[in-house]
């Protein structure tokens, strides 16, 4: 549900996760590193947090088009989950550098 569609996650969480994605890029054959390991992980950290980035500016805009609607949408309710999906989705569209 969109009420919880922008928690944040935390520094040691993202930090977990591109360990993971590391260990499993390292695990494919077809992949090559060009660059020291401990680089390309905090370019990994990097790209999640912009991302993140993104993700808030995006929800920012999305519940101030909601709020400006002629009739109230009560946040919470199923109409206002409907209606901030697509948003979120057609705001993203317009935004992101890389699509989920």
């Amino acid at each position: 549900d969109s009420r919880n569609a922008m928690k944040k996650l935390k520094s040691d969480k993202i930090v977990r996760l591109s360990h993971l994605i590391l260990n499993h890029m390292n695990q494919d054959e077809d992949v090559e590193f060009f660059a020291d390991p401990q680089a390309i992980r905090a370019d990994i950290i990097h790209l999640i947090s912009e991302e993140m980035k993104v993700d808030e500016a995006i929800d920012a805009l999305v519940r101030r088009k909601i709020e400006s609607q002629k009739r109230t949408i009560v946040e919470g309710s199923d109409e206002w989950d409907v209606v901030y999906r697509k948003y979120f989705e057609e705001e993203a569209a317009r935004h992101r550098k890389v699509m989920p």
